[in-house]
């Protein structure tokens, strides 16, 4: 996990396969750097994971931390649009509570978040 303070942005990569204690410790390391609001690019393209989708729920209600927490920011997962896992399941039971996409290239995540962060009411100079 990389967490850039300066970009407000936290970058994930998993890979192989990954269990749900894996999981578990990456979401309490982000719930214990209070980067809610962060941008975050979540990397699953290459992982495989066993998760049910109450195991998946948790991790939810985890991140969500308590009400009137602050808001959180977009979360772009890349996926294997081969196989259904993580981030679908993830992206299904937050559905509403944040900006959530999942995409097949990097490239486009990044994009997507850039495009997010802007706001309706930013312009580009130029």
């Amino acid at each position: 996990m990389d967490i850039s303070p300066l970009h407000r942005l936290v970058v994930i990569v998993a890979r192989g396969h990954i269990a749900a204690e894996e999981i578990a410790a990456t979401t309490r390391r982000l719930v214990e750097a209070k980067v809610p609001a962060y941008a975050k690019i979540i990397d699953v393209s290459q992982a495989t994971s066993e998760l049910t989708r109450e195991q998946v729920q948790k991790v939810a209600d985890l991140l969500r931390g308590a009400p009137g927490d602050a808001s959180r920011g977009p979360v772009a997962f890349v996926i294997n649009p081969a196989r259904i896992g993580f981030a679908n399941v993830f992206a299904d039971v937050t559905q509403g509570e944040r900006p959530i996409q999942l995409f097949r290239s990097l490239h486009e995540a990044r994009a997507w978040l850039d495009r997010t962060r802007q706001g309706p009411t930013e312009r580009r100079a130029g």
